[in-house]
Formats: C-alpha cells, sequence, structure tokens
C-alpha cells in the first residue's frame, strides 16, 4: 500500500503579528490559496502565539480550513518566537507532543499514519538563530542523531542557513553590510563565503568533482532528490541577497520507504517584486512524498514495493542520482 503525503513549509513573518500587537491571517491564507494543500504543514514564527493563549493558532487554522477545505489541528512548540504543526488529522494521528525539558525532544512531533497506524513518523520544525553560526551547529550535531534512526524522521525549517554546491545560490558578499555579513558568512583565504558548516553537519558537504554530497549524518534535502528541481536552487527568501536557507530534510529510513514524487517540490516564489503583496519574507515551499507501507501479511510473495530514489542516493545538479561517498 503507498500513501501520499502532501507537505509544506512556511515561515510566517512574525506569525502575523502586527506594530499595534493584532495579528493579520489574510496573508497565511494567501500563501495557501494554490494547491497542494498540506497533509501536515511546518509553520515557524509562530511569534507570541503561546502567550496569546493559543488563540493564534486556532484562528491561524481556521483561515487555512476556509481556504483549503481541511479540518486542521495543530500543536505549537515552546518559546516566544515558536514553530509549530498543522495536520489533517484524517491523515496523520498525532501520537506524542515535544518534551520541551530534553534537548532532543524540543519541536519533535511524533505522528503515526491513519492509513497505517504502524507507519511512525518523527517531525522536527526548527526554527535556528539568525545571527549565531556556532548555536546552529551545535543544534544539527544534536540533531543529527536522528539520521541513522529506524524511525522515518523529517527535520524541517528556517534553519538560517545554506549548504554548499554550485546549485545553491549566494549573494556577492562585499555587498552585505558588515554589521550582519557573519551572521551567514564566514572568512576565509582573504575572502567571504558562505557558512554551510550546520547543514553540511546532516547532509553532508558537497563534492564538485563527483557532484555528491560525502560524510552526511544521514539526512538528504528533499529538494536534491526531486529530478525536476530547478538548478540552481531559487532562494526561499524574498527580496535581495537571497539564499536557500528554508530545508525539508528526511533521514535514511524515511527513504527507505518513501519517494519524492518527481516535479513535486516546488518553491513558491511570488509573481511580482511588490513586498506589499508578498505573504512572507520567506516563500512557501511544497513537496509530495509517495509512503510505501509494509505489505499485510499473507500478500503474494515476491510482490514488493516500488524502489525509491533515496536510500544512500543524492542527484547532482543535472539531476543523475548518485551514490553518497564515504
Amino acid at each position: 500500500m503507498s500513501v501520499e503525503l502532501d507537505l509544506s513549509l512556511f515561515n510566517f513573518q512574525a506569525g502575523g503579528l502586527q506594530p499595534d500587537g493584532s495579528y493579520n491571517f489574510v496573508p497565511l491564507a494567501r500563501a495557501f490559496l494554490d494547491g497542494p494543500h498540506p497533509d501536515l504543514l511546518m509553520l515557524c514564527e509562530a511569534k507570541f502565539w503561546h502567550a496569546r493563549g493559543r488563540r493564534p493558532l486556532h484562528t491561524a487554522m481556521a483561515h487555512l480550513a476556509e481556504v483549503t477545505g481541511r479540518p486542521y489541528v495543530g500543536e505549537l512548540h515552546t518559546g516566544a518566537l515558536a514553530t509549530a504543526v498543522i495536520y489533517d488529522p484524517r491523515v496523520l494521528r498525532l501520537d506524542a507532543a515535544e518534551e520541551p525539558e530534553f534537548p532532543d525532544k524540543r519541536n519533535l512531533t511524533r505522528f503515526s499514519l491513519r492509513a497505517d497506524p504502524t507507519y511512525r513518523l518523527h517531525v522536527y520544525v526548527e526554527h535556528w538563530p539568525y545571527a549565531d553560526p556556532e548555536q546552529r551547529l551545535a543544534r544539527a550535531r544534536l540533531l543529527a542523531t536522528s539520521g541513522t534512526s529506524p524511525t522515518p524522521t523529517l527535520i524541517a525549517g528556517d534553519l538560517n542557513s545554506t549548504s554548499s554546491g554550485p546549485h545553491l545560490p549566494t549573494p556577492d558578499w562585499t555587498h552585505i553590510p558588515t554589521s550582519t555579513r557573519d551572521h551567514k558568512a564566514h572568512h576565509h583565504n582573504g575572502t567571504w563565503h558562505a557558512d554551510t558548516r550546520a547543514i553540511d553537519r546532516l547532509i553532508g558537504t558537497w563534492n564538485t568533482t563527483t557532484n555528491q554530497r560525502v560524510n552526511s549524518a544521514g539526512f538528504h534535502h528533499l529538494a536534491e532528490l526531486d529530478p525536476h528541481t530547478p538548478t540552481p536552487l531559487p532562494p526561499t527568501t524574498n527580496g535581495p541577497h537571497g539564499l536557500h536557507i528554508d530545508y525539508i530534510l528526511a533521514n535514511h529510513a524515511l527513504l527507505n520507504t518513501a519517494t519524492v514524487i518527481p516535479g513535486t517540490y516546488q518553491i513558491h516564489i511570488p509573481p511580482d517584486n511588490n513586498p506589499t503583496t508578498w505573504p512572507s519574507d520567506h516563500r512557501r515551499i511544497s513537496c509530495t512524498l509517495r509512503i510505501h507501507t509494509p505489505q499485510p501479511a499473507g500478500a503474494q510473495a515476491g510482490m514488493t514495493d516500488t524502489p525509491h530514489c533515496g536510500g544512500g542516493g543524492m542527484l547532482n545538479p543535472s539531476g543523475k542520482l548518485q551514490n553518497e561517498g564515504a
């Protein structure tokens, strides 16, 4: 049996919080007018949603339900600038919410599939520090242990870092103000370069000779598993000096049971350059997984699920699947 799971990642600027203290969820709804409507939305920047009695979470879900027709429910993680999961309970069943007392359980939601309750899915929704690359690297080191977990696991969020590789956009760092340049770049051999350490710690460093990633912790960037993803990858932020800093990562266990449906990984780019029409300063990301659940006992011998494009492979910028190096 296979189940298609529509994912979306969206960094909703300030969680809709306005200067006068009110909230505006019209831009959030506008971001999801077009399909696919997600079974699972991983959302960043739920600013002060806890302090407002979680009312903004429920208001956000009501707006999304109105434009999608989905009966969404959700979980809000801890923190003033929290992350959240919003999901269709007809597709996913909540097994456990985050346990904020334990660093490796923060921002973690544990699901199972309604269609097959034996299939477990762990989802981290992360918003890494904007200005501190060392904190980002420390968080990546902690989450890296999930790369080899036997449980299918996603890490998604505004990771405020880019990764290595010629297919990733990079700005002219000399045009970035010196006051903020070292937030996402470091100085090496007389020039400024993107600081890719945190993401590369999870998915591996890009080897320009072999066009593949090496030394990953067991995670893969879903954009690099879709052969129709554009090269170079578009920025995930709007405005000048855009970087690709919003990621959906999957571990080996997930890619042993699921495929990225080709052509579904999409960075939703606004149709114009007018910031007043942008739903957020970040772009929505969507992707569809086809999950292959185990066959029932007694199924015909020799029948197997469709092989996936993940495993230990990565795609080079031309879309060719490569085996991951040692």
